[in-house]
């Protein structure tokens, strides 16, 4: 057996890109920005009978600066979206951001003044989760969704 031979049996070679995206995408810390009824289904995820943590995203950071992955769910006030805003801006790069819930999204049906009719108006979204409130079957698939994004994002 040449020395050839045996570094191909011994040594794994890859991109650093490719293996930072990798760690990237099995390491998620989100935040959950819960506001209505929507963040019930995302503690729900979180328990034991949909288990978040398989997919490496069950270390929930309620400090920005801590998070790579805001969950914006339920309704949003006027009022509220400059805290949003603030704890956006306050996430380190390379940050995501998952909309879940049709208010979320598109404010729902509360077509009203008080309401933002969509966070992606003021901060970029990533995926958005529909359904008023989403199961947590949807948010795990917008979870493997980000995990798709992130780990072909290319390393900084």
């Amino acid at each position: 057996m040449g020395l050839e031979d045996q570094l191909q049996e011994n040594v794994m070679t890859t991109k650093v890109d490719a293996m930072v995206g990798w760690a990237r995408k099995n390491s998620l810390w989100p935040m959950p920005f819960g506001t209505a009824c929507c963040a019930i289904e995302l503690m729900a995820t979180l328990a034991s009978r949909f288990d978040l943590a398989r997919f490496g995203a069950e270390a929930i950071r309620f400090s920005p600066r801590q998070s790579d992955l805001l969950i914006v769910s339920g309704r949003v006030s006027i009022k509220m979206m400059p805290v949003l805003k603030k704890i956006y801006d306050q996430m380190p790069e390379p940050k995501w951001v998952v909309s879940m819930g049709a208010c979320a999204s598109s404010g729902g049906v509360f077509n009203t003044y008080t309401l933002v009719q969509g966070v992606d108006q003021y901060i970029p979204v990533d995926v958005y989760i529909p359904g008023c409130p989403p199961r947590p079957e949807n948010v795990i698939q917008a979870l493997m969704k980000i995990q798709e994004k992130v780990a072909q994002a290319k390393a900084n």
